[in-house]
């Protein structure tokens, strides 16, 4: 995609422009977390974290550590009782099961990592060294890592409260499921499941705090992606007033939504920097990273499906489990992925006879919260693997079956009664199968010899994201806590520019490219002249925060609202002044211009100067001074993007080892604000993708101890391991029209087609895949599995 450099001239929605932010994030004039100077009195905070799973707190030894030259406190649960309230992410209603999680770790531990005292120094390697001198006395407890231990009768309790284990359960089944499901002329069964991985954003967490005696001002600096509910949960927790507090999101170095979680640290520090009066501040280093940020993912389902002799899905039951670890995380609670996970299954396809029991399972392992697609990527592994099993049983050719299954026709109410409005399923699977040479490489696999050392296979995905989540789809999940809607205000400056105020807040995204570009197209200003500013609670408008798709559906058309009704003041005023009606005024270029004769116009700065009253024109009769508007937009229901992935590989079974050969995407996010943009974000998505598939892993022991703590443990994707992604956006007629969001899924199709590619491939002996990842270890263990069954 070539990008268009940037110039006085304003920019329009849909043009590949070069990012604005750029400029000042490759200088070095970056401000990050590590980078707030709060100045020379700051003080340095280190955690003193569990070293078991599960054990009860005898006592706390602060004696040794609060002797050391430098360190100012260490404080435990008792310092800060009644001061800190327990986080309870969850309201009681039907299916949940409440807990109550302790900011500081009182009387009990129940995941290796969680806080039990912290130590503040005047110099951050001295509070590191004092840390080490906490001493913990720590009966260790029986503990439980696995789900499936976790919910038999008589596992180790968690919570001493919960007797089972299982904070949420819902059920559904449409009507007449089982006997519709019973009369079906086949059905397979088949096991899914996936282990825990970690976001590793680039930046790991931190936060920096200050609060001013004089004032009763709290300010308080967090690489957060949802700025405004960290203040909620500050002013609920600590007993504020919202108006007494300040949070700012600095630039964020990547969130992937494990920084869409409000962590027990942001509450501890908020407290400390008012107990003590002075500004504090805490950088978490990688191996803090991997053991206590919110990990994701460690689904299990059981599936079955019933079809006919031509592979028509006729019905499907799931039952999932999801190990959400020792609490639920605020703001999303137990149900997060639980919920959304068979909510996702139906994806694209015609099912409307399902069922589903989905559970979230507590265990004495680091809570779990958002990541990118959250449950998506897995939903659309099981469903677009029973595809694939389906399409083998019959002997049809899985592309067939998707075409078979697919929705074609709108606007369409699924099972669940999601509504797509529009879509273009069909036309995006044929182009991405042309787009790939897929049936010239079935002609060629059939004619190979697939016994060899190295066998190729081909994968599909045929993918949904469900985008821009409003407030309604919060509450029917019963996430009460996420407000759902988001504001923007537009202010033309007395001298022409504008300021752009935005409810969200960026972690490398290109929000202020994108929505500067909307700003440009509806006031014709270049995009030098806007000023976008986002995750400063003291400055944007309230609102939800940046996370599922939801930047430019919701904050978008907030701004495109308020940008409209600024535009439509600046037409009046300069209607008035050049003598026509307010209809025949055209903006661009930084100018306002009477449509068919651009030589009379008027700059943004003179129309402003009127608004203003600066110069020696007064605004119209009957119009107010300014020019600024604030909207906000809800979103009524969610818009569905989707994606069609395609992608070859090639698997030696002598090694395990996986060489991804080409890889075909053709996605629908509706209208494109900056296709530029857009390609990264699928780019990235997608290598996210391939490392979830082939590599990414958090592993512990039986006892709960994390054995994966540093990179080099956990692997990630290098640029070796990417190989060249062909992407193409489409759109039905209708859909080009709607910001809808991209996000996530690159993801959510990656996980799939690369699982169903090496199915392929490895189908010849025997091997269907169903756990991810698939290390080299694991291909070798499931064709090693393979051959015992077979008796070779």
């Amino acid at each position: 995609m070539k990008a268009s450099p940037h110039s006085a001239s304003s920019a329009r929605i849909g043009d590949s422009v070069l990012r604005v932010e750029d400029e000042r994030l490759l200088r070095g004039q970056a401000m990050f977390i590590d980078d707030i100077d709060l100045g020379s009195g700051t003080l340095h905070v280190e955690f003193v974290r569990s070293r078991y799973a599960h054990g009860t707190i005898r006592g706390v030894d602060t004696a040794a550590a609060r002797d050391q030259p430098g360190v100012v406190a260490v404080l435990t649960a008792v310092d800060f009782k009644g001061a800190v309230t327990p986080i309870t992410a969850d309201f009681d209603r039907p299916g949940f099961k409440i807990t109550h999680r302790p900011a500081i770790a009182e009387d009990c531990v129940r995941y290796v990592g969680e806080v039990v005292a912290m130590v503040v120094a005047r110099d951050p390697y001295v509070a590191l060294d004092a840390a080490e001198l906490v001493e913990l006395d720590l009966e260790q407890r029986p503990s439980v890592v696995s789900v499936h231990d976790a919910v038999v009768p008589g596992a180790v309790k968690v919570h001493d409260y919960v007797a089972d284990n299982v904070l949420f359960e819902d059920r559904f089944a449409s009507p007449d499921f089982a006997s519709v499901h019973a009369a079906t002329p086949h059905k397979i069964k088949a096991k899914f499941a996936a282990s825990r991985i970690a976001a590793l954003s680039m930046e790991p967490r931190g936060c920096a705090a200050r609060f001013d005696r004089l004032s009763g001002q709290l300010e308080l600096w967090s690489s957060t992606q949802i700025p405004q509910m960290v203040l909620s949960s500050i002013a609920e927790q600590l007993g504020l007033r919202n108006s007494d507090i300040r949070v700012i999101a600095p630039d964020v170095g990547g969130g992937f939504g494990m920084k869409a979680v409000i962590y027990p640290e942001e509450l501890l520090m908020a407290a400390v920097a008012i107990q003590l009066g002075r500004p504090v501040k805490w950088i978490q280093d990688r191996y803090d990273d991997l053991v206590t940020s919110a990990q994701a993912r460690h689904h299990c389902y059981e599936a079955e499906a019933g079809f006919d002799d031509d592979g028509g899905l006729i019905s499907l039951s799931v039952d999932v489990m999801v190990n959400i670890g020792a609490y639920p995380t605020l703001p999303f609670g137990a149900s997060f992925e639980a919920n959304g996970a068979p909510r996702n299954i139906p994806g694209a396809y015609r099912l409307q006879n399902f069922a589903y029991r989905t559970r979230a399972v507590t265990t004495n392992s680091c809570p779990t919260g958002a990541y990118r697609g959250v449950s998506a990527p897995l939903s659309c592994f099981v469903m677009e693997g029973m595809l694939d099993r389906i399409a083998a049983h019959l002997g049809i050719d899985p592309a067939d079956v998707r075409r078979r299954n697919l929705v074609t026709a709108f606007p369409y109410r699924n099972v669940l009664g999601l509504e797509y409005t529009e879509g273009c399923f069909a036309p995006a699977l044929e182009r991405a199968l042309e787009k790939s040479g897929y049936a010239e490489f079935r002609r060629q696999q059939q004619a190979a010899d697939r016994t060899g050392d190295v066998v190729r296979g081909i994968g599909l995905a045929v993918i949904t994201e469900q985008t821009g989540m409003g407030a309604a789809r919060y509450k029917a999940r019963g996430l009460f806590r996420v407000p759902g809607f988001e504001g923007a205000s537009v202010k033309v400056e007395p001298d022409g520019s504008v300021l752009a105020c935005i409810s969200q807040a960026a972690q490398g995204q290109g929000h202020a490219t994108a929505y500067s570009q909307i700003v440009s197209d509806l006031l014709g200003v270049p995009l030098e002249a806007i000023k976008i500013v986002e995750g400063d609670t003291g400055r944007v408008p309230f609102g939800t925060g940046t996370f599922a798709s939801r930047g430019m559906v919701i904050a978008g058309n907030a701004l495109r609202a308020a940008s409209v009704k600024v535009r439509d003041k600046m037409a009046e005023i300069a209607s008035t002044l050049l003598e026509c009606a307010p209809g025949d005024i055209v903006f661009g270029n930084g100018y306002a211009h009477v449509a068919g004769a651009p030589a009379l116009r008027l700059s943004a700065r003179e129309i402003a100067s009127t608004a203003y009253s600066t110069g020696d024109r007064r605004v119209p009769p009957g119009t107010s001074y300014g020019l600024e508007a604030l909207e906000y937009y809800d979103a009524p229901s969610a818009e569905i993007a989707s994606g069609v992935h395609v992608a070859t590989v090639s698997v030696d079974r002598r090694t395990g080892a996986v060489t991804v050969d080409s890889y075909v995407v053709l996605h629908d996010c509706g209208q494109m604000i900056n296709p530029l943009l857009v390609d990264g974000q699928v780019l990235g998505a997608v290598v996210q993708g391939l490392g979830e598939v082939f590599m990414e892993e958090l592993s512990s022991d039986a006892e709960g101890q994390p054995l994966t703590v540093s990179l080099m443990d956990y692997q990630i994707p290098r640029s070796v391991d990417v190989p060249p992604i062909d992407m193409e956006a489409i759109s039905s007629e209708d859909g080009g029209r709607i910001f809808k969001g991209v996000g996530e899924s690159g993801i959510i199709g990656a996980v799939p087609v690369l699982a169903n590619a090496v199915s392929d491939a490895l189908s010849g002996f025997g091997v269907a895949v169903s756990e991810l990842p698939l290390t080299a270890k694991a291909i070798r263990a499931l064709l090693r599995a393979a051959q015992e069954r077979s008796g070779a």
